[in-house]
C-alpha cells in the first residue's frame, strides 16, 4: 500500500469518524456554538493535513490540529478541564518543539554525526512518546478524559490521535534508523504501555478514565508493529490504529449517550444501564470487543497480525507477553461491562436515547462487524 493510498484510507477514516462524533454531538450536546466552532476547526486541520504534499506541512497541520483540541478542552469551563487542558499544552508545546529539532536535524533521513545522532534519538523518542501517550509520557491523556466531555475526548483519540500516529508510522520508512537503532528502547515504551495502560485502566472507576488507559494500552501494540517493520507489522499497525479509531468512538459515544441523560460522570458506581439505554450498553460492548481484538469486529483484522509479527520479531516470550497484556485488558472491560451496563437498573436511572444517537451507534456496530468480515490482504 503506497503512502498516497494510505492518505486516502486515513483522510476517509478520518472524515467519517468526525461525522460521526459531530452526529453524536447533535443528539447528546456537549457544548454550544464555541464547540461547535472548536470541533470544526480540529476536523478541516486534520484533514488537510491527510491530503497536503511535504512532511513538514503535515506536521503543522496536525499540530495545529491538537492545539485546537487544547482549546476545546479549555471551552469546557470547568477548572479541572482547564487544568487538564494547561497541562496538554505544557507537554505538547516541547515535543512539537522536539519534532521540529528532528525535522531540521534529519529530515532528510540522513544520520547525523555522534553525539548529534544521540541527541535528534532522544527528541524523537520524548517527543513522540509525548505526543502518543505512551507510558511513562501519558499523564496528560486521563486528566483530559476526565475533565472534558466524552466527546470532545473521542474527537482527540480518534481523530486527531489517529492521524499524528499515521504520520509517526510513515517516518517508519523516511527515519528508519530512529527505529531500528533504537528497539530496545521502543520495544520497552510498546511493552509498558501495553501492560501499565491495561493494569491502570483495572484500577480505575471513572469510566472515561478507564477509556484513556485503554487508549495507552492499544497504541502499546500499535508502536510495536510499526517497530517490527515486516509488511505483516506495518500492516497490522495500520488496520489497528483505523479500528482503534472506531472503536473509541463507539465507547466514548455510549458514555455520552449515558451520562447526558444522567447528567453526572459514569462511573463504576452505577448498575444496569443496559436496560434504560440498549444502544449505548451494545455499543459499548462491541467497542470493547472490537478494542480486545475479538472476531468478527474490525479489531480482530488488525490485531492478530500484530500477534504473528510480535511472533515472528520476539518469539515465544513476546507472544505470551502480547497474550498477558490482553488478558489485563479483558479484565478491565469486563470489569466495566459487568459493573456499569449488566444487571438489574437502578430505580431512579431516567431511560431513553436519542433517537439520533442510537442511529449513529448501531451504523457504527454494523461497520465495526461487517469490516471484520471483509477479506484483507497483508
Amino acid at each position: 500500500m503506497t503512502l498516497s493510498n494510505e492518505s486516502w484510507l486515513y483522510g476517509i477514516t478520518c472524515a467519517g469518524l468526525w461525522v460521526a462524533v459531530a452526529l453524536l454531538a447533535v443528539a447528546t450536546p456537549p457544548g454550544g456554538r464555541r464547540w461547535w466552532s472548536g470541533a470544526v476547526l480540529v476536523g478541516a486541520l486534520t484533514l488537510a493535513a491527510q491530503f497536503i504534499p511535504g512532511e513538514l506541512p503535515r506536521m503543522l497541520l496536525l499540530d495545529g490540529a491538537e492545539l485546537a483540541t487544547v482549546a476545546l478542552i479549555w471551552l469546557t469551563g470547568t477548572p479541572r478541564a482547564q487544568h487538564a487542558a494547561g497541562l496538554m499544552l505544557a507537554l505538547l508545546l516541547p515535543a512539537m518543539a522536539a519534532l521540529g529539532g528532528v525535522f531540521v536535524l534529519a529530515g532528510d533521513g540522513t544520520v547525523p554525526a555522534y553525539p548529534l545522532d544521540k541527541g535528534v534519538a532522544a527528541l524523537f523518542i520524548v517527543g513522540w512518546g509525548l505526543k502518543l501517550a505512551l507510558i511513562p509520557f501519558y499523564v496528560w491523556l486521563p486528566g483530559v478524559a476526565e475533565a472534558a466531555p466524552p466527546l470532545t475526548t473521542a474527537l482527540l483519540v480518534s481523530v486527531v490521535d489517529i492521524a499524528a500516529f499515521g504520520e509517526w508510522r510513515a517516518m517508519r520508512t523516511t527515519v528508519p534508523w530512529l527505529f531500528t537503532d533504537y528497539a530496545g528502547l521502543w520495544l520497552a515504551l510498546a511493552l509498558l504501555s501495553m501492560f501499565g495502560g491495561a493494569l491502570l485502566a483495572l484500577a480505575q472507576r471513572d469510566l472515561k478514565r478507564l477509556l484513556a488507559f485503554s487508549t495507552i494500552d492499544d497504541l502499546g501494540y500499535l508502536v510495536l508493529g510499526t517497530l517490527i517493520g515486516t509488511e505483516v507489522g506495518l500492516t497490522g499497525a495500520l488496520l489497528g490504529a483505523l479500528a482503534h479509531g472506531l472503536f473509541k468512538v463507539l465507547l466514548f459515544g455510549a458514555v455520552s449517550v449515558a451520562e447526558g441523560r444522567l447528567g453526572t460522570a459514569l462511573t463504576l458506581d452505577r448498575r444496569g444501564l443496559v436496560a434504560r439505554y440498549p444502544a449505548a450498553g451494545a455499543a459499548f460492548i462491541v467497542g470493547a470487543l472490537g478494542m480486545l481484538g475479538i472476531p468478527p469486529t474490525f479489531g480482530f483484522v488488525g490485531r492478530w497480525r500484530l500477534y504473528l509479527a510480535g511472533a515472528q520479531y520476539g518469539g515465544t516470550a513476546l507472544t505470551l507477553a502480547l497474550v498477558a497484556a490482553t488478558g489485563l485488558a479483558l479484565l478491565a472491560y469486563v470489569r466495566a461491562i459487568h459493573r456499569v451496563w449488566l444487571g438489574a437498573p437502578e430505580p431512579e436511572v431516567p431511560a431513553g436515547e436519542p433517537k439520533l444517537a442510537v442511529v449513529v451507534l448501531v451504523v457504527l456496530m454494523a461497520a465495526a462487524l461487517g469490516l471484520g468480515l471483509v477479506p484483507v490482504g497483508m
